[in-house]
């Protein structure tokens, strides 16, 4: 009788265990940012150079310039523009520019970073038009020492497809991003 009672028991402790770590894995609501910029100033351009994109038809850089502003007293949207000449394997893509920011942040003192998104207009190797091009970017001021500015980004197509990506140090050139106090 023992048995079966300490049997039931463990079977329960084992249920009780299971159904808790499932509902701990579970993932929880997220609430969506804002789309608010701060006062944000980010501009300059260069070239990064990644040699696991580079192949016998790709060079392996990527070219970035960039102008942006956004003062929330005057208004919320940011305003600017990016582009993008691509040459790297594993990219459909030789040509990307914003059409619209959606987001704009930027945050840091010593080494301000501004994350930005939108919509954009892409080409691929074949010149034709990517429909419903979306782009994520990331880059990080690392002022003039010895390290070098960062720069990442990320693209897709309409159908949620990407159609090219790639992060790196800018190996000439130079991106300033205003910093934050916070």
């Amino acid at each position: 009788m023992k048995t079966r009672i300490l049997q039931s028991f463990s079977a329960l402790l084992l249920a009780a265990v299971t159904l808790a770590s499932n509902n701990a894995l579970a993932q929880q609501a997220q609430i969506p940012s804002l789309q608010v910029c701060n006062e944000t100033v980010v501009e300059g351009g260069g070239m990064v150079f990644l040699d696991q994109r580079q192949d016998a038809l790709h060079g392996g850089i990527f070219t970035i310039k960039i102008q942006l502003r956004c003062d929330p007293g005057t208004s919320s949207y940011p305003t600017g523009f990016v582009s993008m000449e691509i040459d790297m394997s594993d990219s459909n893509l030789v040509f990307l520019e914003s059409e619209e920011f959606e987001q704009v942040t930027t945050t840091g003192k010593h080494t301000p970073t501004a994350y930005m998104n939108g919509r954009c207009r892409a080409y691929d190797e074949s010149g034709k038009k990517v429909e419903g091009c979306r782009f994520w970017l990331m880059t990080a001021d690392n002022g003039k020492g010895q390290t070098p500015d960062v720069v990442g980004f990320l693209a897709f197509d309409g159908k949620g497809n990407r159609i090219s990506y790639g992060t790196g140090p800018l190996r000439d050139g130079d991106i300033f991003v205003a910093p934050t106090a916070f």
